[in-house]
Protein backbone atom coordinates (compact mmCIF):
# COMPACT_ATOMS: atom_id res chain seq x y z
CA UNK A 1 0.00 0.00 0.00
CA UNK A 2 1.34 3.41 -0.64
CA UNK A 3 1.55 5.77 2.45
CA UNK A 4 0.66 9.00 2.07
CA UNK A 5 1.04 11.90 4.69
CA UNK A 6 0.09 15.59 4.95
CA UNK A 7 3.33 17.55 6.33
CA UNK A 8 4.63 20.84 7.17
CA UNK A 9 6.61 21.98 4.02
CA UNK A 10 8.69 25.05 4.25
CA UNK A 11 8.72 28.00 1.35
CA UNK A 12 9.86 30.79 0.45
CA UNK A 13 8.24 33.59 3.34
CA UNK A 14 5.13 34.78 1.44
CA UNK A 15 5.19 37.99 2.97
CA UNK A 16 8.34 38.71 1.69
CA UNK A 17 8.66 37.28 -1.65
CA UNK A 18 4.64 37.33 -3.27
CA UNK A 19 6.29 36.05 -6.72
CA UNK A 20 8.05 33.35 -6.61
CA UNK A 21 9.57 33.75 -10.03
CA UNK A 22 12.68 35.12 -9.62
CA UNK A 23 13.87 31.96 -6.91
CA UNK A 24 12.48 28.74 -8.13
CA UNK A 25 14.48 27.07 -10.94
CA UNK A 26 14.26 24.02 -13.05
CA UNK A 27 15.65 20.83 -11.54
CA UNK A 28 19.10 20.82 -11.12
CA UNK A 29 20.07 17.57 -13.68
CA UNK A 30 18.65 20.00 -16.43
CA UNK A 31 20.62 23.34 -15.74
CA UNK A 32 23.65 23.96 -18.45
CA UNK A 33 26.60 26.38 -16.93
CA UNK A 34 25.03 29.52 -19.01
CA UNK A 35 21.47 28.54 -17.28
CA UNK A 36 22.74 28.39 -13.68
CA UNK A 37 24.74 31.94 -13.92
CA UNK A 38 21.58 33.48 -15.05
CA UNK A 39 20.12 32.02 -12.34
CA UNK A 40 22.32 33.22 -9.66
CA UNK A 41 22.04 36.75 -11.12
CA UNK A 42 18.37 36.52 -11.49
CA UNK A 43 17.93 36.69 -7.26
CA UNK A 44 20.69 36.11 -4.47
CA UNK A 45 18.38 34.02 -2.70
CA UNK A 46 17.39 31.47 -6.28
CA UNK A 47 17.41 28.04 -4.92
CA UNK A 48 19.92 27.20 -7.76
CA UNK A 49 22.23 28.26 -4.55
CA UNK A 50 20.98 25.21 -3.03
CA UNK A 51 20.54 22.42 -5.56
CA UNK A 52 23.31 23.39 -7.98
CA UNK A 53 25.92 25.77 -6.22
CA UNK A 54 28.72 27.28 -8.16
CA UNK A 55 31.20 27.61 -4.93
CA UNK A 56 33.87 25.41 -4.26
CA UNK A 57 32.67 23.46 -1.92
CA UNK A 58 28.99 23.56 -3.00
CA UNK A 59 27.42 20.91 -0.44
CA UNK A 60 28.84 23.11 2.67
CA UNK A 61 27.72 25.90 0.86
CA UNK A 62 24.05 24.94 0.43
CA UNK A 63 23.85 23.39 3.90
CA UNK A 64 24.81 26.91 5.29
CA UNK A 65 22.41 29.21 3.06
CA UNK A 66 19.78 26.25 4.29
CA UNK A 67 19.77 26.96 7.75
CA UNK A 68 20.91 30.80 7.23
CA UNK A 69 17.97 31.27 4.77
CA UNK A 70 15.63 29.87 7.28
CA UNK A 71 17.01 31.62 10.58
CA UNK A 72 16.52 34.96 8.60
CA UNK A 73 13.24 33.50 7.47
CA UNK A 74 13.55 33.87 4.21
CA UNK A 75 12.19 30.45 4.18
CA UNK A 76 9.40 29.54 6.71
CA UNK A 77 7.34 26.45 8.06
CA UNK A 78 4.10 25.81 7.27
CA UNK A 79 2.22 26.30 10.79
CA UNK A 80 0.07 22.98 10.14
CA UNK A 81 0.28 19.98 8.21
CA UNK A 82 -1.35 20.28 4.62
CA UNK A 83 -1.14 19.28 1.07
CA UNK A 84 -0.32 21.13 -1.47
CA UNK A 85 -2.57 21.62 -4.97
CA UNK A 86 -1.37 22.86 -7.99
CA UNK A 87 -2.59 23.61 -11.49
CA UNK A 88 -0.50 24.65 -13.93
CA UNK A 89 -1.47 26.22 -17.06
CA UNK A 90 1.15 26.09 -20.14
CA UNK A 91 1.47 26.17 -23.99
CA UNK A 92 2.48 23.20 -26.18
CA UNK A 93 1.97 22.40 -30.04
CA UNK A 94 0.63 25.71 -29.80
CA UNK A 95 -2.37 24.44 -27.51
CA UNK A 96 -3.34 25.59 -24.11
CA UNK A 97 -3.34 22.52 -21.16
CA UNK A 98 -3.31 22.39 -17.37
CA UNK A 99 -2.18 19.86 -15.35
CA UNK A 100 -3.53 19.44 -11.81
CA UNK A 101 -1.50 17.36 -8.90
CA UNK A 102 -0.16 17.63 -5.38
CA UNK A 103 2.34 17.61 -3.53
CA UNK A 104 2.48 15.10 -0.46
CA UNK A 105 5.11 13.20 1.81
CA UNK A 106 5.20 10.07 0.30
CA UNK A 107 6.85 7.32 2.32
CA UNK A 108 9.70 5.36 0.74
CA UNK A 109 9.50 2.36 -0.08
CA UNK A 110 12.37 -0.29 -1.75
CA UNK A 111 11.33 -1.29 -5.31
CA UNK A 112 11.36 -5.03 -4.43
CA UNK A 113 8.64 -4.79 -2.70
CA UNK A 114 6.23 -3.69 -5.92
CA UNK A 115 4.42 -0.20 -4.22
CA UNK A 116 6.75 2.27 -6.02
CA UNK A 117 7.93 1.26 -9.32
CA UNK A 118 10.74 2.97 -11.22
CA UNK A 119 10.87 3.30 -15.40
CA UNK A 120 14.00 3.95 -16.06
CA UNK A 121 17.53 2.84 -14.47
CA UNK A 122 19.74 5.20 -12.57
CA UNK A 123 23.79 5.72 -12.86
CA UNK A 124 26.17 6.19 -9.37
CA UNK A 125 27.54 9.77 -9.96
CA UNK A 126 24.28 11.68 -9.69
CA UNK A 127 22.80 9.55 -6.97
CA UNK A 128 26.62 9.70 -4.97
CA UNK A 129 25.97 14.08 -5.59
CA UNK A 130 22.77 14.33 -4.55
CA UNK A 131 23.45 12.29 -1.34
CA UNK A 132 26.23 14.75 -0.28
CA UNK A 133 23.52 17.26 -0.49
CA UNK A 134 20.82 15.21 1.10
CA UNK A 135 23.08 14.24 4.18
CA UNK A 136 24.63 18.14 4.26
CA UNK A 137 21.61 19.88 4.29
CA UNK A 138 18.74 17.65 5.47
CA UNK A 139 15.83 18.21 3.03
CA UNK A 140 14.47 17.09 0.23
CA UNK A 141 15.06 20.41 -2.19
CA UNK A 142 13.44 19.30 -4.98
CA UNK A 143 10.18 16.84 -5.54
CA UNK A 144 10.01 13.38 -7.30
CA UNK A 145 7.19 13.20 -9.88
CA UNK A 146 4.75 10.27 -9.07
CA UNK A 147 2.25 9.10 -11.83
CA UNK A 148 -0.71 6.89 -10.29
CA UNK A 149 -3.28 4.83 -12.36
CA UNK A 150 -7.38 5.37 -11.98
CA UNK A 151 -8.10 7.14 -8.99
CA UNK A 152 -9.69 10.19 -11.26
CA UNK A 153 -11.78 10.72 -7.71
CA UNK A 154 -8.96 12.53 -6.11
CA UNK A 155 -7.89 15.18 -8.61
CA UNK A 156 -11.65 15.74 -9.44
CA UNK A 157 -12.37 16.16 -5.35
CA UNK A 158 -9.26 18.72 -5.09
CA UNK A 159 -10.36 20.33 -8.12
CA UNK A 160 -14.02 20.77 -6.87
CA UNK A 161 -12.58 22.34 -3.75
CA UNK A 162 -10.21 24.70 -5.16
CA UNK A 163 -12.54 25.82 -7.66
CA UNK A 164 -14.62 27.56 -4.33
CA UNK A 165 -11.14 29.37 -3.32
CA UNK A 166 -9.10 31.70 -4.15
CA UNK A 167 -5.16 30.24 -4.72
CA UNK A 168 -2.67 31.04 -2.12
CA UNK A 169 -0.19 31.74 -4.59
CA UNK A 170 -0.08 32.36 -8.49
CA UNK A 171 3.11 32.84 -10.71
CA UNK A 172 4.47 32.69 -13.86
CA UNK A 173 7.79 31.15 -14.52
CA UNK A 174 10.56 31.56 -17.22
CA UNK A 175 8.83 29.30 -19.27
CA UNK A 176 5.28 31.42 -18.79
CA UNK A 177 3.90 28.18 -17.14
CA UNK A 178 1.17 29.72 -15.15
CA UNK A 179 1.41 28.10 -11.18
CA UNK A 180 -1.70 28.59 -9.13
CA UNK A 181 -1.06 26.90 -5.84
CA UNK A 182 -3.68 25.85 -2.70
CA UNK A 183 -2.58 24.72 0.73
CA UNK A 184 -4.91 21.93 1.27
CA UNK A 185 -5.95 22.01 5.16
CA UNK A 186 -8.74 19.99 5.49
CA UNK A 187 -9.17 17.39 7.35
CA UNK A 188 -11.63 15.43 5.63
CA UNK A 189 -10.49 16.52 1.91
CA UNK A 190 -6.61 15.44 3.34
CA UNK A 191 -7.70 12.00 4.70
CA UNK A 192 -9.53 11.13 1.58
CA UNK A 193 -6.88 11.71 -0.41
CA UNK A 194 -4.60 9.82 1.59
CA UNK A 195 -7.05 6.82 2.05
CA UNK A 196 -8.13 6.98 -1.56
CA UNK A 197 -4.78 6.25 -2.70
CA UNK A 198 -3.77 3.43 -0.41
CA UNK A 199 -4.17 0.80 -2.92
CA UNK A 200 -2.46 1.72 -5.67
CA UNK A 201 1.05 1.27 -6.69
CA UNK A 202 3.21 4.99 -7.72
CA UNK A 203 5.20 4.93 -10.84
CA UNK A 204 8.38 7.65 -10.96
CA UNK A 205 7.99 9.54 -13.47
CA UNK A 206 10.54 12.08 -13.27
CA UNK A 207 13.41 12.24 -9.96
CA UNK A 208 14.32 8.17 -10.08
CA UNK A 209 18.16 9.59 -8.69
CA UNK A 210 16.44 11.72 -6.19
CA UNK A 211 14.33 9.00 -5.13
CA UNK A 212 17.11 6.47 -4.98
CA UNK A 213 19.60 8.89 -2.87
CA UNK A 214 16.59 9.61 -0.65
CA UNK A 215 16.05 6.01 0.36
CA UNK A 216 19.88 4.99 0.91
CA UNK A 217 20.04 8.25 2.82
CA UNK A 218 16.90 6.61 5.05
CA UNK A 219 18.86 3.29 5.33
CA UNK A 220 21.85 4.89 6.41
CA UNK A 221 19.67 6.59 9.34
CA UNK A 222 18.16 2.95 9.87
CA UNK A 223 21.54 1.91 10.53
CA UNK A 224 22.69 4.33 12.75
CA UNK A 225 19.16 3.86 15.11
CA UNK A 226 16.98 6.51 13.58
CA UNK A 227 14.28 4.37 13.15
CA UNK A 228 10.75 5.91 14.20
CA UNK A 229 7.63 4.73 12.16
CA UNK A 230 7.01 8.60 11.22
CA UNK A 231 10.86 9.50 11.30
CA UNK A 232 11.11 12.27 7.94
CA UNK A 233 13.75 10.56 6.35
CA UNK A 234 11.38 7.87 5.72
CA UNK A 235 9.63 9.73 3.80
CA UNK A 236 10.26 12.00 0.35
CA UNK A 237 8.99 15.34 -1.02
CA UNK A 238 6.31 14.13 -3.86
CA UNK A 239 3.97 15.32 -6.66
CA UNK A 240 1.87 13.04 -7.75
CA UNK A 241 -1.20 12.83 -10.55
CA UNK A 242 -3.29 10.81 -12.34
CA UNK A 243 -1.86 8.67 -15.93
CA UNK A 244 -5.19 9.77 -16.44
CA UNK A 245 -5.23 13.69 -16.22
CA UNK A 246 -5.71 15.39 -19.74
CA UNK A 247 -2.92 18.16 -19.14
CA UNK A 248 -0.72 15.44 -18.55
CA UNK A 249 2.01 15.48 -21.20
CA UNK A 250 5.04 13.45 -22.61
CA UNK A 251 7.16 15.06 -25.42
CA UNK A 252 8.86 12.85 -27.79
CA UNK A 253 12.59 12.74 -27.45
CA UNK A 254 14.07 12.88 -31.05
CA UNK A 255 17.86 12.18 -31.75
CA UNK A 256 20.35 13.36 -34.17
CA UNK A 257 23.09 11.91 -34.92
CA UNK A 258 25.99 14.55 -36.12
CA UNK A 259 28.05 12.48 -37.92
CA UNK A 260 28.42 9.27 -39.61
CA UNK A 261 30.90 7.83 -42.17
CA UNK A 262 28.58 4.65 -43.51
CA UNK A 263 25.53 6.83 -44.09
CA UNK A 264 24.77 5.32 -47.63
CA UNK A 265 25.56 1.62 -46.06
CA UNK A 266 23.54 2.26 -43.60
CA UNK A 267 20.76 3.69 -45.63
CA UNK A 268 20.86 0.80 -47.78
CA UNK A 269 20.37 -1.43 -45.12
CA UNK A 270 17.42 0.76 -43.29
CA UNK A 271 15.70 0.16 -47.02
CA UNK A 272 16.22 -3.64 -46.58
CA UNK A 273 14.77 -4.46 -42.89
CA UNK A 274 12.09 -1.48 -43.19
CA UNK A 275 9.18 -0.16 -45.40
CA UNK A 276 9.61 3.69 -45.86
CA UNK A 277 7.27 5.88 -46.58
CA UNK A 278 8.64 9.22 -48.04
CA UNK A 279 7.55 12.75 -47.39
CA UNK A 280 9.14 15.49 -48.77
CA UNK A 281 10.79 18.18 -46.49
CA UNK A 282 8.44 20.90 -47.47
CA UNK A 283 5.70 18.44 -46.08
CA UNK A 284 6.73 18.23 -42.73
CA UNK A 285 3.38 18.89 -40.90
CA UNK A 286 1.76 15.66 -43.16
CA UNK A 287 4.70 13.62 -42.21
CA UNK A 288 4.61 14.46 -38.37
CA UNK A 289 0.30 13.64 -38.66
CA UNK A 290 1.29 10.70 -40.00
CA UNK A 291 3.63 9.96 -37.53
CA UNK A 292 1.78 10.66 -34.98
CA UNK A 293 -0.78 8.00 -36.13
CA UNK A 294 1.30 5.19 -36.87
CA UNK A 295 -0.90 3.09 -38.60
CA UNK A 296 -0.95 1.08 -35.00
CA UNK A 297 2.68 -0.04 -35.63
CA UNK A 298 6.18 -0.29 -34.62
CA UNK A 299 6.70 3.14 -36.22
CA UNK A 300 9.66 5.75 -36.82
CA UNK A 301 10.50 8.72 -38.32
CA UNK A 302 13.63 9.23 -40.57
CA UNK A 303 15.55 11.99 -42.44
CA UNK A 304 19.51 11.77 -43.80
CA UNK A 305 21.54 14.20 -45.08
CA UNK A 306 21.40 15.07 -48.69
CA UNK A 307 17.97 13.82 -49.72
CA UNK A 308 15.11 16.73 -48.99
CA UNK A 309 12.52 13.88 -47.84
CA UNK A 310 11.19 12.46 -44.83
CA UNK A 311 10.31 9.17 -43.88
CA UNK A 312 8.13 6.98 -41.99
CA UNK A 313 9.89 3.45 -41.34
CA UNK A 314 7.78 0.69 -40.36
CA UNK A 315 9.50 -2.42 -39.62
CA UNK A 316 8.89 -5.23 -42.88
CA UNK A 317 9.49 -8.17 -40.22
CA UNK A 318 8.81 -7.98 -36.38
CA UNK A 319 11.36 -11.02 -36.11
CA UNK A 320 13.95 -8.61 -36.24
CA UNK A 321 12.87 -7.58 -33.03
CA UNK A 322 13.60 -11.28 -31.80
CA UNK A 323 16.99 -11.07 -33.66
CA UNK A 324 18.15 -7.74 -32.33
CA UNK A 325 16.16 -7.30 -28.88
CA UNK A 326 15.63 -11.26 -28.30
CA UNK A 327 16.86 -10.48 -24.79
CA UNK A 328 14.12 -7.78 -23.76
CA UNK A 329 11.12 -8.07 -21.93
CA UNK A 330 8.16 -8.40 -24.60
CA UNK A 331 6.63 -5.06 -22.45
CA UNK A 332 10.06 -3.30 -23.65
CA UNK A 333 10.35 -4.70 -27.07
CA UNK A 334 7.02 -3.34 -27.61
CA UNK A 335 8.52 0.42 -27.36
CA UNK A 336 9.60 2.50 -30.38
CA UNK A 337 12.43 3.65 -28.81
CA UNK A 338 13.62 -0.14 -28.82
CA UNK A 339 13.20 -0.28 -32.12
CA UNK A 340 15.72 2.70 -32.76
CA UNK A 341 17.95 1.87 -29.95
CA UNK A 342 18.41 -1.88 -30.41
CA UNK A 343 17.29 -2.67 -34.29
CA UNK A 344 18.25 0.32 -36.16
CA UNK A 345 21.07 2.36 -34.06
CA UNK A 346 22.62 -0.92 -32.64
CA UNK A 347 21.63 -3.68 -34.86
CA UNK A 348 22.07 -2.00 -38.68
CA UNK A 349 24.50 1.16 -37.42
CA UNK A 350 26.72 -0.32 -34.84
CA UNK A 351 25.98 2.91 -33.03
CA UNK A 352 26.10 2.01 -29.00
CA UNK A 353 23.59 5.13 -27.90
CA UNK A 354 25.04 5.95 -24.34
CA UNK A 355 28.36 5.84 -25.57
CA UNK A 356 27.32 8.37 -28.84
CA UNK A 357 25.64 10.83 -26.58
CA UNK A 358 28.99 10.68 -24.26
CA UNK A 359 30.83 11.56 -27.32
CA UNK A 360 28.94 14.01 -29.10
CA UNK A 361 28.18 12.27 -31.83
CA UNK A 362 24.01 12.06 -30.72
CA UNK A 363 22.49 14.19 -29.19
CA UNK A 364 18.68 14.52 -28.23
CA UNK A 365 16.32 17.45 -28.62
CA UNK A 366 12.01 17.47 -27.55
CA UNK A 367 11.43 19.80 -30.60
CA UNK A 368 10.28 18.87 -33.95
CA UNK A 369 11.43 22.16 -35.14
CA UNK A 370 15.27 21.87 -33.73
CA UNK A 371 15.14 18.25 -35.18
CA UNK A 372 14.26 19.72 -38.81
CA UNK A 373 16.65 22.08 -38.50
CA UNK A 374 19.52 20.22 -37.56
CA UNK A 375 18.74 18.36 -40.83
CA UNK A 376 18.50 20.99 -42.94
CA UNK A 377 22.15 22.12 -41.60
CA UNK A 378 23.36 18.64 -42.30
CA UNK A 379 23.26 16.04 -39.73
CA UNK A 380 24.28 12.93 -41.04
CA UNK A 381 20.35 11.90 -39.21
CA UNK A 382 17.78 12.89 -37.52
CA UNK A 383 15.43 9.57 -36.08
CA UNK A 384 11.93 11.21 -35.24
CA UNK A 385 10.07 9.13 -32.56
CA UNK A 386 6.47 9.54 -31.37
CA UNK A 387 6.03 9.91 -27.24
CA UNK A 388 5.57 6.69 -24.92
CA UNK A 389 1.57 6.41 -24.37
CA UNK A 390 0.83 5.37 -20.56
CA UNK A 391 0.09 2.28 -21.06
CA UNK A 392 3.33 1.48 -22.63
CA UNK A 393 4.75 3.04 -19.58
CA UNK A 394 2.49 0.92 -17.01
CA UNK A 395 3.38 -2.17 -18.93
CA UNK A 396 6.97 -1.77 -18.71
CA UNK A 397 7.04 -0.41 -14.85
CA UNK A 398 4.37 -3.45 -13.81
CA UNK A 399 6.93 -6.42 -15.65
CA UNK A 400 9.54 -4.66 -13.17
CA UNK A 401 11.51 -3.69 -16.13
CA UNK A 402 13.08 -0.05 -17.28
CA UNK A 403 12.79 1.64 -20.36
CA UNK A 404 16.10 2.55 -22.56
CA UNK A 405 17.49 5.85 -21.84
CA UNK A 406 15.60 9.07 -23.15
CA UNK A 407 12.49 7.74 -23.53
CA UNK A 408 10.28 9.85 -21.52
CA UNK A 409 10.02 13.61 -21.03
CA UNK A 410 7.41 14.93 -19.09
CA UNK A 411 6.62 18.49 -19.77
CA UNK A 412 6.98 20.52 -18.00
CA UNK A 413 9.61 20.25 -15.58
CA UNK A 414 9.07 20.54 -11.84
CA UNK A 415 10.47 23.46 -10.45
CA UNK A 416 12.36 23.28 -7.33
CA UNK A 417 11.94 26.17 -5.16
CA UNK A 418 7.75 26.10 -4.63
CA UNK A 419 8.65 23.59 -1.53
CA UNK A 420 10.79 22.10 1.03
CA UNK A 421 10.97 18.90 3.23
CA UNK A 422 13.28 18.90 5.89
CA UNK A 423 13.91 15.10 6.39
CA UNK A 424 15.59 15.40 9.68
CA UNK A 425 12.14 16.45 11.46
CA UNK A 426 9.52 13.87 11.90
CA UNK A 427 6.47 13.74 9.60
CA UNK A 428 3.60 14.99 12.14
CA UNK A 429 2.23 11.13 14.03
CA UNK A 430 0.06 13.29 16.20
CA UNK A 431 -1.80 14.07 12.78
CA UNK A 432 -1.86 10.61 11.23
CA UNK A 433 -3.35 9.19 14.39
CA UNK A 434 -5.89 12.28 14.56
CA UNK A 435 -6.95 11.72 10.78
CA UNK A 436 -7.06 7.75 11.84
CA UNK A 437 -9.82 8.60 14.78
CA UNK A 438 -11.82 11.17 12.58
CA UNK A 439 -12.59 8.20 10.20
CA UNK A 440 -13.74 5.86 12.65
Amino acid sequence: MATLRSFRPYRYNPALFPDLAPLVAPPYDVIGRAEQQALYERHPLNVVRLILSAEEDPYTTAARLWREWREERYIVQEPEPCLVFTRERFRVDGEWRERAGFYAAVRLEPFAVGIIRPHERTFSAPKEDRLRLLRACGANLSPVFFLYPDRESVLRELGAWSDQRKPDLVFHDALQTEHRVWFVRSPRLRRFVCEELAPVELIIADGHHRYETALAYSEERLRAGDNAPEAGHRFVLGYLTSMDDSGLVVLPTHRVLQEYARLDAFVQSLEQWFELQRYPLENAGGFFAALDKGAGRHCLGVGWRGTGELALAFLRDESALERFAGDADPSVRALDVTLLDRVVLQGLANIVPDEAARSGQLWYTHSDSEALEALRKGAAAVFFMRPPRMSDILAVCRAGQVMPQKSTYFYPKLLSGLLFQAVDEPVAHEEAEKLAQMAK
